[in-house]
């Protein structure tokens, strides 16, 4: 199989996803609020260098001039912001095989999503799978008391799922969407920050020069998979990127499990094997009904 640039550039972002732990985990000494902060108001200055670069500024204007458009990137916002912390939290308290488990059920909360708010069909051979995740999660419940239960798991697949609900159906590019997103967030991050008697310039005097300026790096970790994933997301079959996402969260096991040596419990490890059971039914039967309907569609001139 020869891999295209589009190829090249999906595994390259879902592998810059995975590995994002082993990123955040170089600042062990800085809480995980100040990281989000960080990562918040890097982010932003990189995204609007870069709409600068391609003269879209213009564009933060048109989405607010949009009413709709306006309070539905308000909403997406509040809710990638809300991931970003947590994730972050999640590597910085040794829960990063947890948070891995979130994102390995996104996609099969995608679908059941899209079947409860979008009326899309779910068809009878995929209902399996979904059955396995209730199962799992189920199971995880059952076998957790409170301070074990798997909030984080599931805030982050939730969260990340609504996010990619609210983008799907919102016409916005990727950058433009994201940067309106830092845009809204970020004075109100900043102020609540300010008022817990730091500042970002605080962790300054806390971490080593060579840190800093890694730090000073995460709007670019953070906005360079976004860009490589618009590459090939308009050049791929869903079916393909259907594949290489599950990249991310295999890299996000073996980093908390081999490099950072996370406890696995035998009753998280059933679970992981409910999920993993369900993704391969559900990826092998949509690889079938995508042949199936390719097969279907009638050759023309």
């Amino acid at each position: 199989m020869n891999l295209s640039a589009a190829h090249v550039s999906a595994i390259l972002a879902f592998t810059l996803w995975g590995l994002f732990p082993l990123y955040w985990k170089i600042f062990s000494e800085v809480t995980a609020w100040e990281l989000f902060g960080h990562r918040l108001l890097w982010s932003f200055v990189t995204l609007v260098l870069l709409l600068a670069y391609k003269k879209r500024l213009g564009t933060l204007r048109e989405i607010w001039a949009d009413p709709r458009r306006r309070k539905m990137l308000m909403v997406s916002a509040v809710l990638i912001s809300s991931n970003w912390l947590l994730y972050i939290y999640a590597v910085s308290t040794h829960q990063v095989l947890e948070a891995s488990m979130g994102y390995f059920l996104n996609p099969l909360i995608n679908v059941f999503m899209g079947w409860l708010i979008l009326k899309e069909k779910i068809r009878g051979s995929q209902w399996p799978a979904i059955l396995l995740a209730v199962i799992a999660i189920s199971w995880m419940v059952a076998q957790s008391d409170l301070s074990h239960f798997p909030w984080l798991a599931l805030v982050l697949s939730g969260t990340f799922a609504l996010y990619g609900l609210i983008r799907k159906v919102t016409s916005v590019g990727s950058l433009e969407g994201l940067a309106f997103e830092t845009c809204f967030i970020i004075l109100p991050v900043l102020g609540y920050w300010t008022f817990q008697g730091t500042t970002p310039l605080s962790v300054y005097h806390t971490v080593p020069g060579w840190k800093l300026f890694v730090l000073a790096l995460s709007g670019l970790v953070t906005c360079l998979p976004l860009v490589l994933f618009a590459y090939s997301a308009k050049r791929l079959r869903l079916q393909t990127l259907g594949f290489i996402q599950y990249l991310s969260p295999s890299f996000k096991f073996v980093c908390g499990l081999l490099v950072l040596h996370e406890p696995l419990s035998p009753e998280r490890l059933h679970a992981f094997f409910l999920i993993w059971t369900a993704l391969v039914w559900y990826t092998v039967e949509s690889y079938f009904f995508l042949r199936k309907g390719q097969r279907a569609v009638p050759v023309t001139e």
